[in-house]
């Protein structure tokens, strides 16, 4: 490391085998998973489909409407979010009903936690 740095800093990265291990020891793929579902979750429109999938499932006509958008849009959004593993679709005759799955589901309980917090 080029700069110094505070004394109880250095303690603690002697403590956890150096700085070159700590940066070593960064999960690459998991940093790259992450960043890849939140760059989905940045719209807005997916996030009001993955609430709307929270309380109720849903076929395309009813997600269409949710978000306020023409069918060829919304299955875009639709695509983007089956594809980061966010929701499920099961043929049901004509239809294609679309729910949370458990990761999904799991996003969506979390997000209250990505609130600021009052001071």
């Amino acid at each position: 490391m080029k700069n110094e740095i505070p004394k109880e800093i250095k303690n603690e990265l002697e403590k956890k085998g150096g700085w070159d291990k700590i940066k070593k020891e960064l999960p690459s793929d998991d940093i790259k998973t992450t960043a890849e579902v939140m760059k989905i979750l940045s719209d807005e429109r997916r996030i009001k489909i993955l609430y709307g999938l929270y309380q109720q499932k849903m076929c395309v006509c009813m997600i269409a409407e949710l978000i306020n958008c023409p069918y060829s849009k919304c299955s875009y959004h639709i695509s983007k979010l089956r594809n980061a593993k966010l929701i499920k679709a099961i043929k049901k005759g004509n239809y294609i009903i679309y729910s949370l799955t458990k990761f999904g589901r799991s996003i969506v309980r979390h997000f209250n936690k990505y609130k600021p917090e009052d001071n």
